[in-house]
C-alpha cells in the first residue's frame, strides 16, 4: 500500500492516558500509514457536567408510540458489484455487524465496495444505518471547529450522559477549521458561518438526515436540528460531482504530501427517504472512488468527511455490567485509541454519534 503524509493538517482526538487497538469489524485490508489533516492540539480543557444534546428530540419512555410510518425497507437490498474485474465474492451484501451488539442487531449493517476497475485492494467498507431506530447526533468538539462566538461550555467533546446508555457508535467529523472554513450549527449555535457551495450534511427535526450544497438547503435551514459542513458534494440527487475526477478542483477533497490523491478517506450519505444513512471509509482512495461506493452503494447525496490515516474513525461500543461504555471495536483495522473516548475521554474535535431511540420513529416493512 502507499504510505504518504496528508497534505491537510488536522488537529487529532484529545489525547488519552492508554491507547489500544481494539479488534476491527472488517477483514479489509490495511491501509498506509498516511498521516491525516492534522493541527498542534493543546491540552483539553474541562468539560462541564452539562453537555447539550444535538439530535432532534427524543419520545420520552413514557410517552405513547407515534403512529406508523412507511419506510425504505431495512436492510437495503444487496448492491451489484460496480466493476466486475475489481469484484469479490459477498461484495455488495448487507452482513450483519454484531460488534455493534444488541442495540444495533436490528439498524446497522455494513458491506464492501470496491470502485476501483482493476485494483481489488481498493476497498470501501460502508455501514448501513437505520435512523428510525439509531439517531444521528452531532458534538462539537472542545477545540474544533473554531469559533470565537460559541461558549466553552457548549464545546463539550462527549457524548451526552443522557445518550451513553443507548451508544452504538462514534466517527469523526469534517476538516479543521483552517482547511476550509467548513461552516456548522448545532442546536442553534452556530460556530462557522455557512459556505454558499459546501456540502451539508444536515440533521432534520424529525431524525431524517439531509446532504446537498448548502444553496440548495438553506431554505430548509429552520427544519435542521444540526449541520456539518464539508468540500462540494461528492454526489448530489444521484449525480457525481465532476469536480472529483481530478486536476485541481479535486485538491478541495485533500491529498498526500506527495501529490498523490490515493489515501484513507471518510463519507457519509444518505439515501432517498432520508432514513437510510451511509458511513463510509475507504482504503487507498480517490474522491472519485469514494464518489463510485457511496452512489454503488445506494447514496443519494454525499458528503466526504475527513481524510488520512489517524483522523478518520468509526468505533463500536460495548457496555459493561458498571461503568461507562467502552470502545470494543474499529470498523477497519489498526485505529488506536483509548477506551473511554468521547465518553470519558473529551474529543478536541467535532464527531458525530449514533444512539438507540427511546423508541422508533417509524415502523420499516419487511427486507426484500
Amino acid at each position: 500500500m502507499r504510505r504518504g503524509i496528508a497534505l491537510l493538517l488536522v488537529s487529532a482526538c484529545s489525547a488519552a492516558p492508554a491507547v489500544v487497538s481494539a479488534p476491527a469489524a472488517t477483514t479489509a485490508s490495511s491501509p498506509g500509514a498516511a498521516l491525516p489533516p492534522a493541527s498542534i492540539a493543546s491540552a483539553t480543557p474541562a468539560v462541564p457536567a452539562s453537555v447539550p444534546v444535538v439530535s432532534s428530540a427524543e419520545p420520552s419512555a413514557t410517552a405513547s408510540a407515534p403512529a406508523p410510518v412507511p419506510g425504505p425497507p431495512f436492510p437495503p437490498p444487496s448492491v451489484p458489484p460496480p466493476f466486475a474485474r475489481s469484484a469479490r465474492a459477498g461484495d455488495g451484501e448487507w452482513t450483519a455487524l454484531p460488534e455493534a451488539g444488541s442495540l444495533a442487531a436490528d439498524s446497522m449493517v455494513r458491506t464492501t465496495v470496491r470502485p476501483h476497475t482493476i485494483n481489488a485492494f481498493v476497498t470501501v467498507t460502508v455501514v448501513a444505518v437505520d435512523l428510525r431506530k439509531l439517531g444521528l447526533h452531532l458534538v462539537a468538539g472542545t477545540k474544533e471547529p473554531e469559533s470565537k462566538s460559541v461558549p466553552p461550555e457548549k464545546r463539550p467533546g462527549l457524548v451526552p450522559g443522557v445518550d451513553q446508555a443507548g451508544l452504538v457508535a462514534v466517527f469523526n467529523g469534517g476538516f479543521m477549521a483552517k482547511h476550509g472554513k467548513h461552516g456548522m450549527m448545532l442546536a442553534g449555535d452556530v460556530f462557522l458561518p455557512p459556505l454558499p457551495n459546501a456540502c451539508t450534511v444536515g440533521v432534520r427535526k424529525d431524525g431524517r438526515v439531509v446532504i446537498g450544497t448548502w444553496t440548495a438547503l438553506q431554505a430548509e435551514a429552520e427544519s435542521l436540528d444540526a449541520w456539518r459542513q464539508s468540500p462540494p458534494c461528492l454526489v448530489e440527487n444521484g449525480t457525481t460531482n465532476p469536480m472529483v475526477r481530478g486536476g485541481d478542483p479535486a485538491r478541495k477533497y485533500g491529498m498526500a504530501i506527495d501529490g498523490k490523491m490515493t489515501i484513507r478517506r471518510s463519507a457519509v450519505g444518505v439515501d432517498g427517504s432520508g432514513w437510510t444513512l451511509l458511513v463510509a471509509h475507504g482504503e487507498d482512495v480517490t474522491p472519485e472512488h469514494m464518489a463510485e461506493a457511496m452512489r454503488a452503494a445506494g447514496a443519494v447525496s454525499s458528503a466526504q468527511l475527513d481524510i488520512n490515516w489517524s483522523y478518520t474513525r468509526f468505533f463500536l461500543y460495548a457496555h459493561p455490567d458498571e461503568g461507562p461504555p467502552r470502545i470494543s471495536a474499529t470498523l477497519v483495522p489498526k485505529i488506536k485509541y483509548a477506551p473511554g473516548s468521547y465518553v470519558t475521554d473529551p474529543a478536541q474535535r467535532d464527531f458525530f454519534y449514533l444512539a438507540r431511540r427511546k423508541q422508533d420513529l417509524v415502523t420499516s416493512p419487511p427486507p426484500r
